[in-house]
Order: C-alpha cells, then sequence, then structure tokens
C-alpha cells in the first residue's frame, strides 16, 4: 500500500505534467477561459439568390449586422453560397461568410439545408479571423429565416 503523502506527491506530478503537454488554448480553455460569445443578428440588404436554385449555383448575400441584446449596429457580413443538393422538398448549400465587426472579422463555413420555406438552423465552424480574432477558431448555430439571420458563436481563441 503506497503512503499517502506519496499518492499526494505523484498525482501532483500527474496533473502537472498533464497541463504542461496541454497547447496553450486547450490549457486556457480547460480553466475556463478564453471563449467569448458573439451573438449577432443579420439583416439581408442584398442577395444574388437565384429565384429557382439548381445544382452548382451560387449567389453572394450582404449583410448588417446588430448586437442580439441592445439592436445596435455592429458591423457588415457578406456570404457566398453553393449548391450542393436540390430535391423538389429540400435545398442544401455550403457557405462561406465573413462577419466584419468593430474588434476584427470572423470567417464562418457551414451546410445548411433547407426545407421549403421554413427557418432553417446549422451548425457553423469558426475557421479563422483578423484583428483581435487573428487566432479564432470555435462553433456555434446559424438561424436563417427568409431575409433575417441570427449567428450564436462561441469563440475560442
Amino acid at each position: 500500500m503506497i503512503p499517502s503523502a506519496v499518492r499526494g506527491i505523484v498525482t501532483t506530478a500527474a496533473l502537472t505534467t498533464a497541463l504542461t503537454l496541454l497547447p496553450p488554448s486547450a490549457a486556457g480553455a480547460a480553466a475556463g477561459g478564453d471563449i467569448e460569445k458573439v451573438d449577432l443578428l443579420g439583416v439581408t440588404v442584398i442577395s444574388t439568390k437565384p429565384r429557382h436554385v439548381e445544382p452548382g449555383d451560387s449567389w453572394k448575400t450582404r449583410l448588417k449586422l446588430y448586437t442580439e441584446k441592445k439592436k445596435t449596429y455592429a458591423g457588415n457580413g457578406t456570404s457566398r453560397c453553393d449548391t450542393v443538393r436540390v430535391t423538389a422538398h429540400k435545398l442544401v448549400v455550403q457557405c462561406t461568410r465573413v462577419l466584419r465587426l468593430k474588434k476584427g472579422s470572423l470567417v464562418l463555413s457551414d451546410q445548411v439545408t433547407h426545407k421549403g420555406h421554413a427557418t432553417a438552423t446549422a451548425k457553423t465552424a469558426i475557421v479563422g479571423g483578423t484583428g483581435r480574432y487573428h487566432s479564432a477558431y470555435g462553433q456555434g448555430t446559424i438561424t436563417l429565416a427568409g431575409p433575417l439571420l441570427h449567428f450564436a458563436l462561441r469563440v475560442d481563441e
């Protein structure tokens, strides 16, 4: 049987080694760290989406972005979407989005499945950024309801 003093030293050494071997971002996240919640409302300003979408079609959309709580102007955004699949009742698109905010830009990538004109919600990946978000990654959700988009992002740095 190992004395309790030895067990305490072994446990402390193991935890120290584990935290030392973790990359800095993982150690920060483990400590409760660098995750920033970004909640935005996007309003479509212009869209080149065709009325009848065919496989292979692509389009661009420009957005004005507002804070979710106070509804104050937060920046602007663009998206470029490519049609992946079209069926009688379903449209699947792959989109890259850039959200330009006061602190910097966030780059998102997502695949959204639209079923008719119903509201669509999908996961989005944060794949990069600039400024404050130069080393950003993470994920979130995007909800599309007609000309409105809601972004609920968890940005890790």
